[in-house]
């Protein structure tokens, strides 16, 4: 007899918010093909997120100069992340992000709590912070900090990636 306590250990997975951390390149777009089709499966809102990594800690002092530097690339990086979520919804209407200034790692971790996020799909690349959240101790951090499983999709080699168009490519 089964004790209505416990959780069937072959029971369906509910994944009912998807947080897509994305750095706005072209190569982080794969995990948000991933992060896509899981959405559309589960019907599960789907979150973009973009992280502006400060360029110095709150132990550095900054000149009046470098602080006004981050306007003008905080507004094209929010005006990507919003062509990004306009695209999107054009495919997918369950959608929306969000911006954030801070550590990726750090407002990654907040975001998924505050979400209460059910998984984080990110990919997998050699650039940005993206790259050293997933390669370097962040990633660590990230996977245990988290309080949902984390998919990390890595990028198609580019000799794959090179075959992918041609086949994929107009017949």
């Amino acid at each position: 007899m089964e004790d209505k306590g416990e959780i069937n250990r072959w029971s369906s997975v509910e994944i009912k918010i998807i947080l897509v951390p994305t750095d706005l390149r072209p190569e982080s777009m794969i995990a948000l093909r991933y992060a896509l089709t899981l959405a559309k499966q589960f019907n599960a809102n789907l979150t973009l997120l973009h992280v502006l990594q400060e360029p110095y800690s709150s132990d550095t002092e900054v000149e009046p100069s470098v602080e006004g530097s981050l306007d003008p690339e905080k507004g094209n990086e929010e005006r990507a992340l919003a062509l990004l979520e306009e695209d999107l919804r054009s495919e997918y209407p369950n959608c929306r992000s969000c911006f954030r200034i801070g550590t990726p790692f750090e407002q990654i971790v907040h975001e998924a709590e505050n979400l209460k996020a059910s998984l984080i799909v990110m990919s997998s690349h050699s650039y940005g912070w993206l790259d050293r959240i997933v390669h370097g101790s962040a990633a660590e951090m990230i996977l245990h900090s988290t309080p949902c499983p984390v998919l990390i999709v890595k990028e198609p080699a580019k000799a794959q990636r090179s075959e992918l168009a041609e086949t994929s490519g107009p017949k």
